[in-house]
């Protein structure tokens, strides 16, 4: 039985679709430029942050969601707040800025996590699955690949033996140029996600396998919810 829409419901349905496409289009842009940063370091943090401000953007103008807002909002800002401050020590303290990469990792992972919360829970009232609809839900995926990246990140700092240090780039050291290898971790993390290899562990290192088990457990624990999501939705929809 197909639903009846108001056209003010059709309406807010078109908005939040084009959303979906607005946010897949900048975090695959913000991957793409990536490869840049191993010689522009900077670009790394830009890029989080420009995603940090377009996420916060997409649960302004297109979440359906009214609740909790606020939680996101600070974690938003927070992050982006947080991402300066590292930079500003790493610039001036890298002992200090070491340390800080913990909770630049926790404040990163509680906002792409709750965000990506809060994107299943739009994609599961979607009343059909749209191309837009499917956008949608690859850009969460990319997101969890991109929040792999800082785990994958903070634990090389912490432990580069546990990494396979011919993975990177030539001559690069992951202690004295963090932001430089950042683009090297969200590539191996989008090979645990795909379950495509795990070139970067180390053998014999327990703490890089956990993190690299922990990005394709929750990969695919996302893709088993998409597959149930379409196929408890398909069926004929109506012109949008």
């Amino acid at each position: 039985m197909l639903h009846c829409f108001t056209p003010d419901q059709l309406r807010r349905i078109r908005k939040r679709h084009r959303g979906y496409g607005y946010l897949l289009t900048v975090i695959t842009l913000v991957l793409l430029m990536l490869p840049l940063a191993t010689d522009w370091p900077l670009l790394t943090s830009l890029g989080s942050v420009a995603l940090a401000v377009v996420m916060m953007v997409f649960l302004t103008r297109y979440s359906p969601l009214q609740k909790s807002k606020r939680w996101l909002y600070g974690l938003g800002v927070s992050a982006i707040v947080f991402e300066v401050v590292w930079l500003i020590t790493l610039a001036e303290s890298p002992s200090l800025a070491k340390h800080l990469t913990l909770p630049h990792l926790l404040i990163w992972g509680l906002f792409i996590g709750y965000f990506l919360l809060r994107k299943v829970r739009t994609l599961i009232i979607e009343p059909y699955v749209t191309l837009q609809v499917l956008m949608g839900a690859a850009s969460g995926y990319l997101l969890i690949g991109y929040a792999g990246g800082f785990l994958l990140h903070t634990l090389l700092i912490w432990q580069p033996d546990a990494f396979e240090l011919t993975y990177l780039p030539a001559g690069l050291n992951p202690v004295s140029n963090p932001l430089r290898v950042f683009p090297a971790m969200v590539s191996a993390s989008f090979e645990a996600l795909t379950t495509v290899s795990n070139t970067v562990a180390s053998p014999g290192h327990l703490l890089s396998h956990y993190g690299v088990l922990v990005i394709t457990i929750i990969g695919q624990l996302y893709v088993a919810v998409l597959i149930a999501l379409v196929l408890g939705r398909f069926h004929r929809q109506p012109q949008l």
